[in-house]
């Protein structure tokens, strides 16, 4: 291809508004005071404009240009909607939407497009990247829909060279970064013809989502397991009034609540069971589908329990035998399926033997050391007691107290039991005191009036003090146990501690007075109750109740010591609920047999569902702890396990467990929104199609489009001769007008 080309051509702005007008001018203001002969005028002026203009297109630097071209084929784009919402089920069709768009591709549909046009690929959620045309790089796991996003960068991605024209899969919901419009508008000013592929259905269908909140991931046979959910509700046709429900493996339903007027912004509620057995139970909450409703996926959330039945080794610490000592190691004795039980009453005669449950023996002299604490105890409670007087030995006391803070940090439970002379104030200036779940206070015990300890919130009271799973039920027990006379002031709530029970009707500047609480401190818990008068309590039903709560109580006290061997395996994981693509910490906590931090190269954890196991590397500055991170990839619960040294078909030394779940973001609202689809397709001159007719756009992407691509040119200069003869010419043109003319 032969075309005339130029070294120094201005821009056409120059040559349009100021050489060629001024080469106009200068040729008119020639001739402009010579009157008569007009048409001869006329021509001496043109030729005087041409003459001009030759010696400028010289200037210019003209020369012939040569190009070799060749014909290509056109380029075109997908862009694949990645994000979580693409796992979602409608109702009617044939597994996922992202089933449905991979099942389409692999068709032969994508393979058609590459043999007529130079196809790219690209896969965006919350960010945009490359992807297999055939859609098998697909996962859906954005936790987000970024669509505007997608179209802008795909524009940059295509800076200084021609953008392809684009067939967009998804859903059309977009939930972040910039808004469509303007995506829309840059692609229209860009010429880029957008088809859209809508994947699900096309009408807006009403859609209810339970999203997780926080669940336990392991609990003691018959303990109470608190489920935290959130309901949101969206598009047209939703119900005023929504039921929730927690069913077993066996379908049978545990627990069940209303949601009044549910909303996009999502409400919370809380759905609770008391759980038995042993190993694990996978529990579901669902909310019933409303009429219309055809995303249903997000209408269920599936929790992993790991149910253990294991017997507390408790020890049990008083100064002498008050009621409340009496009371409760009566009830500690009786309850031998759960707790092994000694006492050690401190103003016993020297010839008393010491209680304890049938099992145990009693004890003959008071352990001091933490070693034989960790090995023989899981629980120490400690009651009113002056601590110099616990033995005939008064160092014995402060070797005690000691001993029970290293029983602490190295993961046994400590129980609190308060009283008008010793516990707490003895505490005070301790290794104890700062580990404690409450601030102390100078202030005395208080009876003045009689009052009821309440769960500070009545509808999510902490396990220990749910004595019902029904929040109504069991505010109503509470508010109706025997009152009580006294109780311990305390300042406040310790940071990152967490209250039981809360006085009903006094308290401070720091809200109602707190009567029980826990923390963890800072690898086992520690447990404290302000009043010495839990045996005046008498519930609705009996001693049942007192029962469920003391077990429960020690049971969460020694939740680090039961979930491993004896605390000497402890595997931690942080977050517990992760959404996908996210990454999980793994920590391992190990200690010899004598107690020690374990020093190895690596610690292993197997991986349920995994071949590869995963590798956790010692912590710089912290002996024992072994750590890594594991990235979500599928949504579900994943067990992880400390395998035992004693084969693969024993116990393993510790386990944990994280919930893997899909972005609640992504997630909160799933039914596709085909008006944003349509208005980008008709903006851009494209079309907008429905996933099933999506092959027809293999009619208008025939591949006739082309692309001319330059593979070599060559430039020669154009021969001056011919521009000196024109100009000569003109020139003597001119010359003899002029003299016609009669002109100088």
């Amino acid at each position: 291809m032969n075309h005339l080309d130029f070294d120094a051509l201005p821009a056409a702005w120059v040559l349009g508004l100021v050489l060629l007008p001024g080469i106009a001018a200068i040729a008119w203001w020639a001739y402009r005071v010579h009157r008569g002969a007009g048409t001869r005028r006329h021509v001496a002026w043109i030729l005087r404009g041409l003459l001009l203009g030759c010696a400028l297109l010289l200037a210019f630097g003209p020369h012939w240009r040569q190009d070799e071209t060749r014909s290509e084929k056109a380029p075109l784009a997908l862009l694949l909607d990645d994000s979580a919402s693409m796992r979602t089920e409608d109702e009617g069709m044939p597994g996922t939407r992202l089933d449905r768009v991979r099942s389409l591709l692999q068709s032969g549909f994508s393979a058609e497009l590459a043999k007529r046009y130079e196809l790219d690929a690209w896969r965006f959620g919350a960010s945009l990247a490359a992807a297999a045309p055939d859609g098998s790089t697909l996962a859906g796991s954005g936790e987000a829909t970024a669509l505007g996003d997608a179209l802008l960068n795909f524009l940059r991605e295509y800076r200084g060279r021609a953008a392809p024209d684009l067939v967009l899969f998804g859903d059309g919901r977009s939930n972040a970064g910039a808004e469509l419009a303007e995506a829309t508008e840059r692609l229209r000013a860009e010429g880029i013809r957008v088809h859209t592929v809508l994947t699900g259905h096309a009408e807006e269908a009403p859609d209810l989502a339970l999203e997780r909140i926080q669940a336990p991931d392991q609990l003691l046979s018959g303990d109470v397991g608190l489920f935290s959910l959130r309901l949101r509700a969206s598009g047209e046709g939703v119900p005023s009034r929504a039921r929730v429900r927690l069913l077993d493996e066996r379908g049978s339903v545990l627990d069940e609540t209303i949601v009044d007027a549910p909303g996009e912004d999502g409400t919370p509620l809380t759905l609770s069971a008391r759980l038995e057995g042993d190993g694990t139970q996978r529990l579901v909450a669902e909310v019933e589908a409303a009429l219309g409703e055809t995303a249903l996926q997000n209408n269920r959330v599936v929790f992993a329990v790991d149910l253990r039945r294991v017997k507390i080794r408790a020890l049990y610490v008083e100064g002498r035998a008050r009621w409340e000592y009496t009371y409760l190691q009566r009830r500690l004795a009786r309850a031998e399926a759960d707790v092994t039980l000694q006492c050690w009453l401190a103003d016993a005669s020297p010839g008393f033997v010491q209680e304890h449950s049938a099992e145990a023996t009693p004890l003959l002299r008071l352990p001091v050391d933490a070693d034989r604490l960790l090995e023989e105890y899981d629980v120490v409670i400690f009651g009113e007691a002056e601590p110099s007087r616990l033995t005939s030995d008064p160092l014995d006391g402060a070797r005690f107290l000691d001993a029970l803070a290293e029983f602490v940090r190295r993961g046994g439970g400590l129980l609190l039991l308060s009283g008008p002379r010793h516990n707490p104030r003895a505490l005070a200036g301790t290794p104890l005191e700062p580990m404690l779940p409450v601030i102390l206070s100078r202030a005395p015990g208080s009876a003045a009036t009689a009052f009821r300890p309440m769960p500070p919130d009545p509808m999510r009271p902490h396990p220990v003090v749910t004595l019902e799973t029904d929040p109504e039920a069991n505010r109503i027990l509470w508010e109706n146990a025997t009152p009580l006379q006294w109780f311990q002031p305390v300042e406040r709530l310790r940071p990152g501690a967490t209250a039981w029970l809360v006085h009903d009707t006094l308290g401070n500047e720091h809200g109602p007075w707190v009567l029980a609480a826990s923390t963890f401190a800072p690898e086992g818990w520690i447990g404290w109750i302000g009043t010495d008068e839990t045996w005046r309590w008498r519930f609705p039903g009996g001693e049942v109740y007192l029962e469920r709560f003391w077990r429960a109580a020690l049971r969460h006290v020694a939740a680090t010591r039961l979930r491993g061997e004896q605390g000497r395996a402890r595997l931690d994981v942080d977050p517990s609920t992760v959404e996908v693509g996210g990454f999980v910490r793994v920590e391992a906590r190990l200690l010899d047999e004598a107690y020690q931090p374990l020093n190895a190269e690596s610690v292993i954890v197997i991986v349920e569902g995994r071949d590869e196991p995963m590798l956790l590397l010692p912590d710089a500055g912290r002996a024992g702890v072994y750590g890594g991170r594991i990235r979500a990839a599928q949504p579900g619960s994943v067990l992880l396990a400390l395998p035992n040294p004693d084969g693969p078909d024993s116990e393993p030394l510790a386990t944990a467990r994280f919930e893997v779940v899909l972005p609640s973001r992504e997630m909160a609202r799933t039914t596709p929104d085909p008006s944003a689809l349509r208005m980008l397709a008709e903006r851009t001159g494209g079309r907008f199609l429905s996933l099933e007719d999506a092959a027809s756009l293999l009619e208008d992407l025939d591949g006739s489009e082309r692309v001319e691509r330059v593979l070599a040119s060559r430039s020669e200069p154009l021969d001056p001769r011919w521009i000196l003869a024109a100009l000569l010419l003109l020139a003597s043109g001119e010359w003899i007008l002029r003299k016609t003319m009669n002109l100088s």
